[in-house]
């Protein structure tokens, strides 16, 4: 099982030991991990120092490296360079995939959030109806999703799921902070199966590259963040208790990685599921088949 390797506070020092991971602090080891057992390392905290081949061999073994501002919410990720054979080829496609198969590529994504969506909610006892809106709005998503689909349907979910709950990208509270953790543990395996399927993170279906160098990861996250939301929803009450975002509570959420994803009626690991999706998604843009094939979070969906 490939681990998420987390690091947060001052004082720490990772290097090479034995050509495998380490981490020390005052000079005293804390960590040592093969390289090929990791999936990403997240950082945090202004005081952590790190060895040039510590991460040479992070990027020879491509585990991205998330690293995290002040409130602990992502600010950036290091990922390794293009070494695929097929990278040319493949960044052909990417950059001349039509307008209507991007638009297509955009419904299709939210129309599977909104599916993942609903099923998170009926997983839980008080669900009321509002599964059921979301079923519907997964039905009307037009092409390019204009007429806002997802927005409206992100504010009721969040709404139910959490008792009017307000979204936000800062960690303004336990739970938007508990998302945003679980979330950058799934971007981070995305953008790992991204750059090893050999396509460009900056080139996108809905999110814009001259904002974003990772759009694509952030376009494909979309209909697989209810997995997330279902972990924090789950344990609801053992976030809430908390004011900041505990080691404890934090191995909870790195336990989506352990999770089977089902592709195609096939269970595969956590990291081999999302390998097929991507692949998936860039037979769809190179016109190999005519539908993304999607994880399935939950199996007992369709609409």
């Amino acid at each position: 099982m490939w681990r998420i390797i987390d690091i947060s506070g001052d004082g720490y020092h990772i290097c090479v030991k034995n050509n495998n991971f380490s981490v020390l602090k005052s000079n005293e080891e804390k960590l040592h991990a093969n390289f090929s057992d990791i999936n990403c390392i997240i950082l945090h905290g202004n005081g952590i120092t790190y060895t040039n081949s510590a991460i040479q061999k992070c990027l020879k073994n491509e585990i991205p490296i998330v690293f995290c501002d002040e409130t602990h919410t992502p600010a950036g990720m290091l990922l390794p360079y293009f070494n695929i054979a097929e990278y040319g080829k493949r960044l052909e496609i990417q950059l001349s995939a039509s307008q209507p198969i991007r638009k297509q590529a955009w419904k299709q994504i939210i129309t599977e959030k909104l599916i993942n969506q609903s099923a998170c909610l009926a997983s839980f006892p008080k669900s009321n109806s509002k599964h059921l809106q979301l079923l519907d709005f997964a039905r009307e998503v037009k092409t390019g999703d204009n007429t806002f689909r997802e927005g409206i349907g992100a504010k009721i979910y969040f709404g139910e799921l959490f008792d009017n709950f307000y979204r936000s990208n800062k960690n303004e509270d336990i739970i938007n902070s508990s998302l945003n953790y679980g979330y950058a543990v799934l971007r981070s395996g995305i953008a790992r199966a991204v750059v090893s399927c050999g396509l460009n993170p900056a080139i996108g279906v809905f999110h814009s590259k001259n904002k974003n160098p990772f759009c694509l990861v952030d376009d494909l996250i979309e209909p697989l963040r209810p997995m997330v939301d279902y972990i924090v929803k789950s344990q609801y009450d053992d976030f809430i208790k908390e004011k900041i975002l505990t080691p404890a509570l934090k191995r909870f959420l790195v336990s989506i990685t352990e999770k089977k994803l089902l592709v195609e009626n096939a269970a595969y690991s956590f990291v081999a599921g999302l390998q097929k999706y991507i692949q998936s998604y860039l037979a769809y843009i190179s016109k190999q088949e005519k539908q993304i094939i999607f994880p399935k979070l939950f199996y007992d969906i369709k609409i």
